[in-house]
């Protein structure tokens, strides 16, 4: 055994639950998209998923209201990322239709930045950039590399990592549009495409399913949630003629409060609330996350993985969210 000098300070091997402090689940739309987390909406081809979030997103970026009538406050900045339709002719003219004020709404341009993957750091750096309330990728099969990463549990894992990270960081809700296997006979949660890990990474699973007795009639069913009751189902309706609106309501209950699932989650959730507080010394980041159990390895990967930045003055290296000269 290796003797540790009197001087010599190692981080905790363990946390005891009574020193974890509740924290409460921020939400942009209660119980079914939390900020901070990943969100899974599946569904069928055609079954109106993109435009379903269009809606949402019009709402979001004006100031509006959610489907259940509760306001989203101050109008909120977007990045929706979308392979499937042109920017010009289809994804524009739909945010006009759906009144989105597109001051608030960004994309990564594909035909300039290609080969765009979901744990690719150009989407950490337009969150630091642009700071959006929600990022959208639609459809998450396209941001995967290679069609069988998402088959992979521990591939899968990895490609969710990074962007829970970044979202729990910077307090962005996260919507990953995904197709359905053909599993019809499978409950709806084993219905996404790719591994059980992705479901299982996302801390609420929307579905959509039309009606088999109104072919314009979709309902929205809240399969999985992580942080607060199940939601009602709300329906919604695609009519050729009158196009979209929203069918049903329901009241908003209390938020709910949830302790910190690990402690890297914690360690990284107390290395936000002190660098936002002001910059940090290089010492005193190293030092709160050791408090938690994160070693310097893995506090260096930590700042390259959140996108902090560093720079000197007076002899000494701060952390930052901005860049400093």
């Amino acid at each position: 055994m290796i003797p540790v000098m009197a001087d010599q300070q190692e981080p905790a091997l363990y946390t005891l639950y009574s020193t974890v402090h509740a924290s409460k689940v921020n939400w942009l739309w209660y119980p079914y998209i939390p900020e901070g987390k990943m969100t899974l909406l599946q569904g069928d081809p055609g079954d109106g998923k993109s435009t379903m979030m269009m809606h949402l997103i019009g709402e979001i970026t004006r100031g509006g209201v959610s489907p259940d009538g509760i306001p989203f406050g101050e109008p909120g900045r977007v990045v929706y990322q979308c392979s499937e339709d042109g920017v010009a002719d289809t994804i524009k003219p739909r945010l006009e239709a759906c009144k989105a004020n597109c001051e608030n709404v960004a994309f990564i341009n594909e035909e300039v930045h290609n080969g765009l993957t979901l744990d690719d750091e150009r989407l950490l750096n337009t969150i630091v950039q642009f700071r959006p309330r929600l990022l959208v990728v639609d459809p998450i099969q396209a941001y995967l590399g290679h069609d069988s990463d998402l088959l992979v549990a521990g591939r899968a894992r990895r490609l969710m990592r990074h962007l829970s990270e970044w979202a729990a960081f910077y307090g962005c809700a996260v919507v990953l549009i995904g197709h359905q296997n053909k599993k019809e006979g499978s409950k709806g949660i084993y219905r996404g495409l790719g591994s059980i890990d992705v479901v299982a990474a996302a801390r609420s699973v929307l579905q959509i399913s039309r009606s088999e007795d109104d072919p314009n009639l979709r309902v929205i069913h809240h399969i999985k949630s992580s942080l607060a009751p199940r939601g009602d189902d709300i329906a919604f309706e695609i009519d050729p003629h009158h196009g979209f609106r929203w069918l049903t309501s329901r009241i908003a209950e209390a938020q709910t409060t949830t302790a910190y699932l690990s402690k890297r989650e914690k360690a990284i959730d107390k290395l936000k609330e002190a660098i936002q507080k002001g910059d940090i010394t290089d010492a005193e980041a190293k030092s709160l996350l050791a408090s938690y159990g994160v070693g310097e390895k893995s506090a260096r990967a930590l700042k390259k993985t959140l996108g902090i930045q560093t720079y000197r003055k007076k002899r000494q290296w701060y952390w930052s969210l901005g860049t400093k000269e």
